[in-house]
């Protein structure tokens, strides 16, 4: 008899995780000993590239709901529910392979403290951790954080990287960069950020800082700021009305133009406050676009010595960084550029996926 997986892919059209679950469903290749049944929308699932042979059972439960809680009936026939986040059907949980992707929720008390929040997460993360079959976490900064919270032995938890579309992000032509930058209004040379706008991205930082920076005269270029779609119109409220025009907010942009975003910009600013994986950083390097990042949780695992550091709450830190980047010669900049590209190489979805299936193989 196949083993019966069950896929929870109600997230697929997320940020981050969503990503994680697309590119999982359209690598992974299952052999005839198992079955496999993906839970979630029918019409949307109808976009994406999915496993052949898998089966759709309709599951419209509620993100972070109480409905989650009981998942849905056909859960009982299942022998494995593969979890791609934290958010468990509390009645299967003994059948669950949870990915736990970050604890910021949990760690980030400022950003998450609201006292229902907090009961929620002490539930779900203390049955993950109690009674999960497997947990898999993106990075060794996550299983540490999990092992560190919950108690759990370190054999009980496997690390399995992100990966990046190698297919989508290759280096693109000074043609499609010019037009790029004109489609969307965008200046000759700027620096990039990207993210979804929470309080932890710490967008506020920077954009304090810039302003600082530009207030001086000693930087010039703009900041073009691409995700924090809710978030934008604050973040630019709160910019004094000259400087408004040195910040350029890019509207959602298709899949097949994140490399030539990446690629246009001077160097990727990244000044998040936590990560699970950091899948921008990774990106940025692999179309030859330098990172100035953050040197706060899984940041330093994932870039190791191949960005600029700064330490995410030092105004003078990130200043620094930022004007020694400007005033950095060329040469240095290119062995920058190349030391993140040979860096980027080390992710990729080919790789994820196939410690995946090797993961699925052990379970027979």
């Amino acid at each position: 008899m196949p083993l019966k997986i069950g896929m929870d892919v109600r997230m697929i059209q997320h940020s981050g995780i969503g990503v994680r679950i697309q590119n999982i469903l359209k690598s992974i290749r299952f052999s005839n000993d198992f079955e496999i049944f993906l839970f979630g929308d029918p019409q949307i699932l109808s976009k994406y590239q999915l496993p052949k042979k898998s089966k759709i059972i309709p599951y419209n439960a509620k993100i972070y709901s109480i409905a989650e809680w009981f998942g849905h009936p056909s859960m009982k026939e299942m022998d494995y529910l593969d979890i791609p986040h934290f958010n468990v059907p509390l009645r299967f949980v003994s059948k669950c392979i949870v990915t736990i992707h970050d604890l910021i929720p949990w760690v980030m008390k400022e950003f998450h403290g609201s006292f229902m929040k907090r009961l929620y997460l002490r539930l779900v993360l203390s049955s993950i951790s109690l009674y999960a079959k497997k947990i898999i976490t993106v990075s060794e900064y996550s299983k540490s954080d999990f092992i560190k919270y919950f108690g759990l032995p370190t054999n009980s938890i496997e690390t399995i990287y992100n990966g990046i579309n190698k297919k989508l992000y290759v280096t693109q032509t000074s043609k499609s960069i010019l037009e790029f930058k004109k489609k969307y209004n965008l200046p000759k040379q700027y620096f990039l950020t990207v993210g979804i706008g929470k309080g932890h991205k710490n967008f506020d930082f920077l954009i304090r800082n810039l302003l600082e920076l530009w207030k001086s005269h000693s930087l010039e270029l703009s900041l073009v700021l691409a995700g924090a779609y809710e978030f934008k119109v604050e973040l630019l409220n709160n910019l004094p009305e000259k400087y408004k025009v040195k910040v350029h907010a890019l509207p959602r942009i298709e899949d097949n133009e994140m490399p030539i975003m990446y690629q246009s910009a001077e160097a990727l600013l990244y000044p998040s406050l936590f990560e699970g994986f950091g899948f921008p950083v990774v990106e940025a390097q692999s179309v030859n676009c330098p990172v100035i990042s953050s040197n706060a949780s899984v940041l330093p695992e994932i870039l190791e010595d191949s960005a600029l550091f700064f330490d995410p709450r030092s105004n003078t830190d990130f200043q620094t960084k930022v004007l020694d980047f400007c005033n950095m010669p060329e040469s240095k900049k290119k062995k920058l550029i190349q030391s993140g590209k040979t860096n980027s190489n080390r992710f990729s979805w080919e790789i994820s996926v196939s410690s995946i299936q090797k993961f699925y193989l052990s379970l027979l």
